[in-house]
Order: C-alpha cells, then sequence, then structure tokens
C-alpha cells in the first residue's frame, strides 16, 4: 500500500483483489460507457493472473479510481488483450495499459496522477522496458504530460473510437 498526498485529498493506492471486483467494474463503467468498458469477466481475469497490475485508489475508505494492465512482449495493444482470457507473458519486457478511471465524483483531486506514477514505478521496479496504452485524441496531451509520445493511429478500434497508441520507453 502506498499514500499519496496532494493539497486536497489523502489517497491511498494499493492492489486490487477479487473482492473488489463488482466496485471496480462499476467504475469502469462508469468512466467508458458499454462499448468500450472492459467486461466483469476480463477484470476477474486480470485480477486473478496479473494482480500486480492491477491498482486501486481509495480515499476515506472508498474505491475512487482503479488503473490496470498486463505484462506482454507486445508493443502496443490490440483489441484481443482486452477480452477475458487475453494473452499476456508475465515475463513481457513491456507493460500494457489498459485502462486509467476515475469514479466521476473524485475526479481533480489527482488520483489518475497517483495512480500513473504508481504504475510508472512499479513497471520499473519490475524491469519492463516499455509502456504503452491506447488513448481518445482528447487525452493525448495529458499522457504527454506524463512523458508518453504519441504513435500515430491505433490498429485497436474497440467500441468504434479512433484511439492513438502512447508508449513511455524506462
Amino acid at each position: 500500500m502506498n499514500r499519496c498526498t496532494n493539497e486536497k485529498v489523502n489517497i491511498t493506492i494499493s492492489r486490487a483483489k477479487t473482492t473488489d471486483l463488482d466496485e471496480l467494474h462499476r467504475i469502469e463503467e462508469l468512466c467508458f460507457g458499454s462499448g468500450k468498458a472492459a467486461s466483469r469477466e476480463a477484470f476477474l481475469f486480470r485480477l486473478t493472473h496479473y494482480p500486480q497490475w492491477f491498482l486501486k485508489a481509495s480515499i476515506g475508505g472508498k474505491t475512487a479510481g482503479l488503473i490496470n494492465g498486463c505484462p506482454s512482449d507486445q508493443k502496443y495493444i490490440t483489441d484481443d488483450l482486452y477480452l477475458a482470457e487475453s494473452t499476456f507473458n508475465l515475463q513481457g519486457e513491456n507493460l500494457l495499459i489498459f485502462g486509467l478511471a476515475v469514479h466521476p465524483e473524485f475526479r481533480k483531486l489527482g488520483i489518475a496522477h497517483a495512480l500513473m506514477d504508481h504504475i510508472l514505478k512499479a513497471a520499473r521496479e519490475g524491469g519492463k522496458k516499455r509502456v504503452s496504452l491506447s488513448c481518445k485524441e482528447s487525452l493525448v496531451p495529458f499522457y504527454e504530460g506524463f512523458g508518453y509520445t504519441n504513435h500515430g493511429a491505433s490498429d485497436s478500434t474497440i467500441g468504434g473510437i479512433k484511439f492513438f497508441d502512447m508508449e513511455m520507453e524506462l
């Protein structure tokens, strides 16, 4: 568990557990909607197969956000990785981030930054060579602020949305 404090709140970052599944999935659906949100089954698979890459943020005992990904030898996310029982490699040199979501009631408190900082630190400590994710065009500047580089339009078309591949060398 890690505590991150900013001027406004005390954010606790911890590894998510299967007992958090319903609450985490509800936040995912609130943030991404039905076309893009990962299924409950995909969340359960991620929580049981690579739990070290599924983190939650809490404020005052309430779950406020999440970030999750998987280790892989792939450089970028492909749509098949979003599915339950996707392929992954625990020893993969890359970390692919599936999603970063903050409950609407807890936005603008630094939670997304705290989650991203925490998972990037874990990726470095875990010997990963790069971290990548795909995002909507409107979020490109947000991720560039962390040091990600925009590598252009993604092959991912899940939910019928145009995404951009973002990558950071560690």
